[in-house]
Parts: C-alpha cells; sequence; structure tokens
C-alpha cells in the first residue's frame, strides 16, 4: 500500500529517467500480476504524484494521470478501492454519482468493502452535504461508526453547533481534541471551541499549533474573537507579535492603534499611532486619527508633523469649499451672456433661491459627502488611494457600520438643508395647488411609472439585480443594512420621509429655482435631472433617475411648491423600502 509515496521519493535530479524506470517496473509487475487492483491504483497516483509541483498548484502530467484513473474506472467500475480512487479525484456532479454508486453498493453487498472504505465513502458523502446539515451528521455519523479510528468530530461538533445544540457540540470535540493533531484541523477545532464558548480549551490549541508553527495562527483573527470574549490583554499580545512580521506590517499596526484607541491608555494609544507614522506617515494624512486621540486625551503633545497633517484636513475643507466654482459660475456667466443678448428667460417655479445658495448647497454636499467618508472609511479610503496594506483580503463587509454610515449621512444632508430654509423658503415645502388625495394618486401612479420605466430599460440595459421597482438601487445596500440593524421604521422614516425632503429641497428647489433664473425653467429643469442622475452614482440607471427628475421638476413649477414632488418621492420610496423589507424576511 501507498508503493507510490516510497517511489515518488526515490526520484533524484534524474528524474525523468528514475521516473521512466519505476514506472516500467510497475508495468512489469501488473504484467505479472493482471489482477491486482491495488498496484493499478498506485500506478496511478505515481503518475499523478511524480511530477506534481505543490508551490505552483500544478501537474505536469495531469492529462495522463486522469486518462490512467478513468481507464482503471471502466476496468474496474465497481471495485470498492477504484470507486473511493475516482471519487477522491472528481468534483461537483460527477463525484456525486460515483458516490451515490458506492453507497448503493455497499447497501447492495455490504461484505465486499472494508469498515475503512465504508467509511471513506461516507466521510466523501457527508463533506458533499454543504445544503443540507441532516444528511451530512448522518453520513458523518456512518463514517464514525464504520471506522472508529477516524476522527470526524470537528464536522460534527460544526453541524451541531449550527444546529443550536452546543452542548452536544462540546461533547463530541472536547475528548477528540488530542485525536487529529493536523494544524489546519486543530486550528479549525480552536476556532469552534471559542464559539462554542470555551476560550481556555481554545488557547491550549493555539498555543499547541504557535509552538509547531508560529505562522500559522491569524493573530489578528485572534485578538478579534479575544476581544470580543473581554479578554483585552490577551487580544492586545496578539496584535503585538502580529507587528513583528514583516508581510503587511502597516495593516497589523493599524490594527494595534485601532484596538489601543478603543481599549488601551491614551500613552500607549500614542505610541501605537506613532510607530505606524514612522512606518508610512499616508496613514494619516489628514490627521483624522491624532485628532480622535487628542478627543480621547487632549492633554497628549502634538508633534509638529502630526500638527501639519491636520493642515492637510483644513485645506481640503476649504478645497471642498472651492469646487463648486467648477458648475456655478458658468452657469452664471451663461445667464450674463444669455441676458447680454436679450434672450427672454422664463421662470416658471419662482423660488427665492440664487447661485449664491446653489454654491452653498454644493459645498455643504460635498462636505456631507467627505465627513462621512472620514467618520466610517478613512481607514479604508487612504488604504486605497495610497496602497496601503493588503486592504483586498479584509474581513466582509460590517452591516452595522454600513447602517450607522446612512444614517449618519441622511441626518447630515437633514441638518445642512435645513441651513437653507429661512422663512421665505419654508413656505415652498409645504406649498401645492393640489389637493392631498391628488397628491397620492398621482403618487400610485409615479410608482407604476417608474415600475414600467424601469421594465422598459431592462430590455436595453441590464438589469438583473435590480428590483421591479427601483429608486433607491444606489442605496440598496445601506437600506438593508438599516432594516437588519433598526428595523423597519427608521428604513422609513430615513428613506421615505427624509431623503425625500432634502432631495426634493435641493434638487427641484434650491438648484432648480437659482439656475432658471440664468437659463430659464426648461434648461435649469434639464440640468437639474441630468445633476439628480449623476450622484445616485449608477450610469446603468441615468435614464430612470433623469425621468425622475425630470417629472418632480416639473410638478414643482405645475403646483408652484415642492410639496407634491416631496409626496411622489416618499411614496415611490416607501414601496420600494416595503419591497426590500419582505424580500428581507
Amino acid at each position: 500500500m501507498d508503493s507510490h509515496l516510497f517511489f515518488v521519493e526515490q526520484l533524484s535530479n534524474s528524474k525523468d529517467q528514475n521516473f521512466q524506470s519505476i514506472f516500467a517496473a510497475y508495468d512489469a509487475f501488473i504484467s505479472r500480476n493482471p489482477t491486482n487492483v491495488t498496484a493499478q491504483i498506485e500506478r496511478c497516483k505515481f503518475l499523478g504524484n511524480a511530477y506534481w509541483d505543490a508551490y505552483e498548484d500544478y501537474n505536469l502530467k495531469y492529462d495522463e494521470t486522469e486518462e490512467c484513473i478513468a481507464a482503471l474506472y471502466q476496468k474496474y467500475p465497481n471495485h470498492p478501492a477504484v470507486l473511493i480512487y475516482r471519487a477522491e479525484n472528481l468534483y461537483g456532479e460527477e463525484r456525486m454519482e460515483v458516490l451515490l454508486k458506492a453507497d448503493k453498493a455497499i447497501k447492495e453487498n455490504t461484505d465486499a468493502w472494508s469498515n475503512e472504505q465504508r467509511a471513506a465513502i461516507y466521510q466523501m458523502l457527508g463533506d458533499a452535504q454543504e445544503d443540507n446539515d441532516d444528511f451530512a451528521l448522518a453520513y458523518f455519523l456512518k463514517a464514525q461508526e464504520a471506522n472508529n479510528r477516524l476522527d470526524l468530530s470537528l464536522p460534527i461538533a460544526d453541524i451541531y453547533q449550527r444546529q443550536g445544540n452546543s452542548q452536544l457540540a462540546k461533547n463530541v470535540l472536547l475528548p477528540a481534541l488530542e485525536k487529529d493533531t493536523t494544524k489546519w484541523v486543530l486550528n479549525r477545532k480552536a476556532n469552534l471551541l471559542l464559539q462554542l464558548e470555551e476560550p481556555e480549551k481554545a488557547l491550549e490549541l493555539f498555543n499547541n499549533i504557535t509552538q509547531r508553527d508560529s505562522t500559522f495562527i491569524d493573530k489578528g483573527e485572534m485578538a478579534e474573537v479575544f476581544t470580543d470574549l473581554g479578554n483585552l490583554e490577551l487580544a492586545r499580545s496578539f496584535l503585538v507579535q502580529d507587528t513583528l512580521q514583516e508581510w503587511n506590517r502597516v495593516r497589523k499596526l493599524q490594527k494595534l492603534f485601532n484596538h489601543d484607541l478603543a481599549h488601551s491608555s491614551s500613552k500607549i494609544a500614542l505610541d501605537s499611532y506613532r510607530r505606524l507614522q514612522q512606518l508610512d506617515s499616508n496613514d494619516d494624512l489628514f490627521g483624522i486619527k491624532r485628532l480622535r486621540l487628542a478627543l480621547k486625551s487632549p492633554m497628549l503633545p502634538w508633534k509638529a508633523t502630526e500638527l501639519l497633517h491636520l493642515f492637510f484636513f483644513v485645506l481640503s475643507i476649504l478645497l471642498l469649499f472651492l469646487i463648486p466654482y467648477f458648475w456655478v459660475l458658468p452657469l452664471h456667466s451663461l445667464g450674463g451672456l444669455l441676458r447680454r443678448a436679450s434672450v427672454r428667460i422664463v421662470c416658471k417655479v419662482h423660488f427665492g433661491w440664487s447661485m449664491k445658495h446653489f454654491w452653498l448647497i454644493s459645498f455643504l454636499y460635498l462636505l456631507a459627502q467627505y465627513l462621512t467618508v472620514v467618520l466610517f472609511e478613512y481607514e479604508a479610503t487612504i488604504n486605497y488611494y495610497f496602497d496601503i496594506g493588503n486592504y483586498y483580503t479584509e474581513e466582509a463587509e460590517n452591516t452595522e457600520n454600513l447602517a450607522a454610515m446612512m444614517l449618519f449621512y441622511v441626518i447630515a444632508m437633514a441638518v445642512f438643508t435645513m441651513v437653507m430654509l429661512n422663512k421665505k423658503a419654508l413656505k415652498h415645502l409645504y406649498q401645492s395647488n393640489l389637493g392631498l388625495l391628488r397628491m397620492v394618486s398621482l403618487g400610485v401612479g409615479f410608482v407604476i411609472f417608474n415600475s414600467i420605466l424601469l421594465r422598459f430599460l431592462g430590455n436595453f440595459i441590464d438589469l438583473s439585480d435590480a428590483d421591479a421597482v427601483g429608486v433607491l438601487f444606489s442605496a440598496k445596500r445601506e437600506i438593508l443594512a438599516i432594516l437588519r440593524g433598526y428595523g423597519f421604521a427608521t428604513a422609513v422614516v430615513a428613506a421615505a420621509i427624509v431623503v425625500p425632503i432634502y432631495e426634493e429641497v435641493i434638487f427641484r428647489g434650491i438648484v432648480l429655482g437659482s439656475v432658471e433664473k440664468q437659463v430659464g425653467f426648461v434648461a435649469a429643469n434639464i440640468f437639474q435631472s441630468a445633476l439628480f442622475a449623476l450622484i445616485h452614482f449608477d450610469l446603468r440607471l441615468f435614464a430612470f433617475y433623469f425621468c425622475f427628475g425630470i417629472v418632480t421638476g416639473y410638478f414643482a413649477a405645475r403646483s408652484r411648491g415642492l410639496l407634491t414632488g416631496i409626496v411622489l418621492h416618499a411614496i415611490n420610496n416607501f414601496v420600494v423600502v416595503t419591497i426590500l423589507y419582505y424580500s428581507m424576511t
């Protein structure tokens, strides 16, 4: 048995010559013993391993190996050892077909199969049942019963844990911690023990693994786990150990600083911060992390370089204030040219906002976006633009953070919009010459129109990931995060009340009202609609959002106020939030 492993080790510098002689020896033995299935299997295994490059994950004789296995399976389609070997080298449906054939063969003639062979088939069948824990558990238990030397405590305990039976999972896992000493298996057992609230036992296994190979444990992951368990000192020790390795060291120091900022003393956090800055000063280009340290302890001393980063932050705010120059002044100049050319400018909304208000709301919009990134995505954004650390392998998206980010942005925009509402402008919010029932009817019709429009656009662009009604496409992930984290009522208030109010004030109020004084209502309505479509950051749906803006802009002029547009917008958003809620639940 396993003669192929012995012969693979014999291959030396004269690999090709030795390979040919060993292969010839296999052929000679098989010709003398044509019914020896084990020798034929070993021959295929030798062929598959002789030129295997573990580093490149490549087998130079892959095709020959596949042909050898296929020929063997065709010759002995019901032989237990051949069925096992064939299944081990297949994937997906092809593998399942062979496994089910073997399972049927075991039921029909159990005596032809050894306990080890039956256990091998049952174990593979259990592994293949990814979507059915009950079937997987049944097969694993049958495999364990057939061969009690197998250690299947990990997959069995994992299933019990997922089914909510933690005590049964512990009963299976704890007595078998040292049965399989493979580092990968021990690591998985240790992680499962953490989920089962057995940190002491888990730590013993982690120490065992570390003594054998200190690079095998993901110390950053361990730090997160022990932080969640409240063992902050042990969590920090893992983070410190992690920073001793050179690979991706900046990212590891970032995690250490974030831990210290939240859980350690101010002096320790400052020390971590400065170690990080020495390694890469771009990590805190705008001084936001240093500001957070100042909030933690205002008396901490500042270095000149740290003050310089803070100056960059102030400079970036000033730059945001100047950016609207690129679209406000050209529009203002165009209006002057039209007036000097005696072009008749037709205004229909007659709101009190001017280009100065357009400039200010543009700045406040950019500021809200900027502050949202600074507060919630600062480190990730800096990492991306300055190529700091291995940010491609970061953990999955944090739903709680995403929901908080969205709510902060909505509140910030609502507050900034209120700044633009003086007593004269405030009346536009509740002004409409249409009755409430008429506005609600129009809102329902608007939802139907949007649905038809999306289906029509779907004939020309790929909307496969979109819902039937879609005014919130650009914020679908964020709305789902709010629904999961804060519930339906909060999502409705944010997306179906607050957002429609400030978006209608900004686009159909300030932008439309100020720009129409320069170029007239028709051009201004086209401009605000295009701007409204662009800020949703989805070019596939530009036409949809553009039509949305045109319609609500028309009703701003038709009803002499913003209330009709707000009602249409609110009903549409409410329908979308409701659809997202029920699709989620």
